[in-house]
């Protein structure tokens, strides 16, 4: 999937920070991805949240959402690896939003924008991006993925010991769709959002009910999700495969507190 269009005349640069030298964008020629949206209460969800000025999207008034999203990148510019995002949609800068008709926005235009509140990875080099050029909150983990037939299970451990397992039917692959993704990372009081661009040309989706299912064990992260009591199935999901992103390196800058855009 190399020479497909979407990667065409793609301009790159390249960035060094803390002795590591990577090319953005970051280019994922072939992954796939699985994604479960689970509800939860907007109290508790805003516990997890780094600032104030970081405002949940929410389904109704007082249920806001989680994400989990795990990805297998088969081939991309800095090699193959596993991902999992445990993520919250949100707003930023925060601005009011109808519970409900934003969220279901966000699905319908296949636009999210979401502040990563952990994002595990099986590869020092994806590690060590993430953290020097984005801020994000990422550590080396054990993520696999397990097919059974038209189900499909993926599991997360940190040392051997499992903190999820999301278990879930595969989604019939009858569409295609552009996905854009913005990222709210924050270090030092200051956000920076990054882009990803993707193009899945099979893609299922449902954004009512998903028979997604979440299994939780005795980790840290495991406690900090078991306290958010979350909807024992999911509300809405995403299957694709053979999909293909670009992630950018970021592009804008805040002070948390005053708003005001710092240059990047």
């Amino acid at each position: 999937m190399r020479d497909d269009p979407f990667f065409k005349d793609t301009p790159r640069n390249s960035l060094t920070v803390e002795g590591l030298t990577i090319e953005f964008p970051i280019l994922y020629y072939d992954l796939r991805v699985i994604h479960a949206v689970f509800n939860a209460k907007t109290s508790a969800i805003k516990k997890l949240l780094p600032h104030s000025n970081y405002k949940p999207i929410e389904m109704w008034p007082g249920t806001g959402m989680l994400g989990i999203t795990a990805f297998e990148y088969f081939d991309t510019s800095i090699g193959p690896y596993n991902e999992i995002a445990i993520a919250i949609p949100i707003r930023f800068p925060p601005s009011f939003a109808f519970p409900g008709l934003a969220a279901i926005s966000m699905m319908r235009k296949k636009l999210f924008s979401v502040y990563i509140h952990h994002l595990p990875v099986t590869t020092e080099i994806a590690l060590k991006g993430g953290i020097y050029f984005y801020n994000y909150p990422k550590f080396l983990a054990e993520i696999a993925f397990k097919d059974e037939g038209q189900n499909l299970e993926v599991t997360l451990k940190e040392k051997g010991e499992m903190i999820l397992k999301l278990k879930s039917k595969k989604l019939p692959l009858n569409r295609s769709s552009k996905l854009t993704f913005y990222t709210y990372s924050i270090k030092d009081r200051v956000v920076m959002r990054g882009l990803v661009e993707g193009w899945a040309p099979k893609i299922g989706e449902t954004m009512l009910r998903s028979d997604a299912e979440l299994e939780l064990g005795n980790h840290r992260i495991s406690k900090e999700l078991a306290e958010l009591n979350l909807s024992k199935t999911a509300r809405s999901g995403i299957y694709a495969e053979g999909m293909m992103t670009k992630l950018y390196d970021p592009d804008i800058r805040w002070n948390v507190d005053t708003l005001q855009k710092i240059p990047v």
